[in-house]
């Protein structure tokens, strides 16, 4: 059994929304079964500024994401104190959108929209771990993740939607610690 923490940034949003500012913090309980097989259960917080909309550049808001999910890696190189990891992941969320600003084609039309989705999502990461000592290990590594593309309830002409697409590519780097005794070579 292991604790783990993680804390990630954004290479890059695939949006209508347009982010800057993504942070992502995760924590997970995980369990290795052998020396190249683990899974994990995780929360992940994941926030950013929205700095715009296609079609709205202007528009101005915050978003805000609460994950539960599971995850299995894949370990190699074992025996080595650096080990490369792939792994995948599924879970649910809950998005939560607040957005304003003008509309491209005519300034004065403001869109506007606040709401709350819930979401099914799927990742795959990929990295490598260190051991640090018996019971720590450090890593880096990628992640590509997505949310259901689902409309975020706004007004754009009256009450409708807007396409929710959210995908990122997102680098991170995590902390292990061996809650049962030493990790496993």
């Amino acid at each position: 059994m292991y604790a783990a923490l993680r804390g990630y940034g954004a290479i890059h949003d695939q949006n209508n929304f347009l982010f800057e500012a993504s942070r992502e913090f995760g924590a997970a309980i995980g369990f290795a079964w052998d020396e190249n097989w683990r899974i994990e259960g995780e929360y992940a917080r994941r926030w950013a500024k929205i700095s715009g909309i296609n079609g709205a550049r202007q528009a101005k808001g915050n978003f805000d994401s609460h994950t539960f999910g599971a995850h299995l890696f894949r370990d190699f190189n074992h025996g080595s104190r650096f080990r490369p990891f792939l792994g995948a992941g599924a879970g649910w969320g809950i998005l939560d959108f607040e957005f304003s600003g003008p509309a491209n084609i005519n300034p004065d039309f403001i869109v506007m929209g606040d709401d709350t989705n819930q979401s099914l999502y799927w990742n795959v990461l990929a990295g490598v771990n260190y051991r640090v000592s018996d019971r720590w290990k450090v890593g880096a590594g990628v992640e590509y993740f997505t949310f259901d593309d689902q409309p975020v309830e706004a007004n754009v002409g009256g009450r409708l939607g807007i396409d929710g697409i959210n995908r990122s590519y997102n680098y991170f780097i995590s902390a292990r610690y061996s809650l049962t005794g030493p990790f496993r070579r």
